[in-house]
């Protein structure tokens, strides 16, 4: 099956709290990003949460939070993939090029 996906990803390790539809924050795991988007393991399937979110990317080998907002685009019993809608340009170019990824 062919690639479809517009931006390259990397395989990261990073720390993310984000906050739904609901009053608090959760933590999760970023387990990949790219320009475009990214997927956080939740450590439990996702809730009913369904439509933005809000996160800061904790990246500790700058410290440096990014901040984005983002739309669920799918949810599976680790995490879900969020389509970003609004980031940290900056932050997020300094990330990928840190990855190797082009911006």
């Amino acid at each position: 099956m062919e690639e479809q996906r517009a931006h390259k990803r990397s395989r990261v390790n990073m720390k993310v709290a984000y906050r739904d539809d609901g009053p608090a924050y959760k933590l999760g795991t970023v387990s990949n990003i790219s320009r475009g988007g990214m997927f956080i393991l939740t450590g439990a399937p996702p809730g009913a949460t369904d439509g933005y979110l809000l996160a800061s990317i904790d990246v500790e080998e700058f410290g440096k939070i990014i901040w984005v907002q983002g739309h669920i685009v799918r949810k599976d019993r680790s995490g879900m993939a969020v389509k970003f809608t609004r980031s940290d340009d900056k932050g997020l170019d300094i990330l990928l090029s840190y990855q190797g990824i082009p911006f």
